[in-house]
């Protein structure tokens, strides 16, 4: 198995545990309407769902570092040429 197979599996444990907390916590919903709460339910669909986070996290591909903050960027320049449209306006 290799590098590209074993993210791709383990990705799809993450989503196998997000669907089943999902499904847990609906269970604990349905069982609260019932007035028979069971919190069973919602801790164990909370710890798949941190539990699907997590694997999915961890096969996610980098975030590039130029595009981390490019629309705080992008507001910045145009703050910028803003100003300086109005500054020569003014001249």
């Amino acid at each position: 198995m290799d590098e590209g197979d074993r993210k791709e599996f383990i990705s799809r444990i993450g989503t196998f545990f997000l669907l089943i907390g999902i499904g847990t916590m609906w269970v604990f919903i349905v069982s609260d309407m019932s007035n028979n709460t069971d919190f069973v339910f919602f801790f164990i669909s909370i710890v798949s769902l941190v539990s699907g986070w997590h694997f999915k996290r961890i096969t996610a591909p980098p975030s590039k570092a130029g595009s981390r903050f490019e629309a705080l960027r992008k507001f910045i320049q145009k703050r910028r040429e803003a100003k300086a449209k109005k500054d020569s306006a003014k001249k």
